[in-house]
């Protein structure tokens, strides 16, 4: 016993003293190697902000996330050219203008809800089959599909919100633009 004793002793030693005695890690040199690492790699071209900070509040919930931007190249015949005010003027005046961004919205918030509609059609037919099974490695199985198709379901709710909230914004700044109601029927 004494002798496991001892030998413990001197690994916990050992173990303590090799890096003063041995190759110890220089940490200086690693500091100039990520430094270095960190230059090559630039900045983010993401910066979060005000901008693209939003928020969704769902079942007393808040939820906040960050809208990215994807990092794909873009080649500038496809970059819409910048207008002037007039033009944005002439474009707010335009009623097609504004029924397209409403249609594109209804349209998101149809394919949403039809998405979340057949999900929640799996989720049951899942869990029927979760209480059907009796071996606990195909229940275990079925938990986990489970799982994963109510986080989809619940991301699609929060995108359902999060257009609806936008389609409420349209609404609100054609009718600051001085749109006629009609225009958004």
């Amino acid at each position: 016993m004494k002798i496991a004793l001892y030998a413990l002793l001197i690994c916990f030693i050992g173990a303590g003293l090799a890096p003063v005695f041995g190759n110890g890690i220089d940490l200086m040199a690693l500091k100039k190697q990520e430094e270095e690492r960190r230059k090559k790699l630039g900045k983010s071209k993401l910066a979060v902000n005000d901008n693209n900070v939003n928020s969704v509040s769902i079942g007393g919930k808040k939820y906040s996330f960050v809208q990215m931007e994807s990092d794909a190249f873009v080649p500038e015949e496809s970059v819409a050219p910048k207008r002037g005010k007039d033009d944005k003027e002439d474009e707010a005046k335009n009623p097609d203008f504004w029924k397209k961004q409403q249609s594109e919205l209804e349209e998101r918030i149809a394919k949403l809800k039809g998405e979340i509609e057949g999900a929640q059609l799996e989720l049951n037919k899942l869990w029927s089959d979760f209480y059907i099974k009796s071996i606990p490695a195909e229940q275990d199985a079925i938990r986990v599909q489970i799982s994963q198709l109510t986080n989809q379901t619940e991301q699609k709710k929060l995108f359902v919100s999060q257009a609806e909230a936008q389609l409420d914004e349209l609404y609100e700044k054609a009718h600051k633009a001085g749109i006629p109601p009609g225009w958004l029927r």
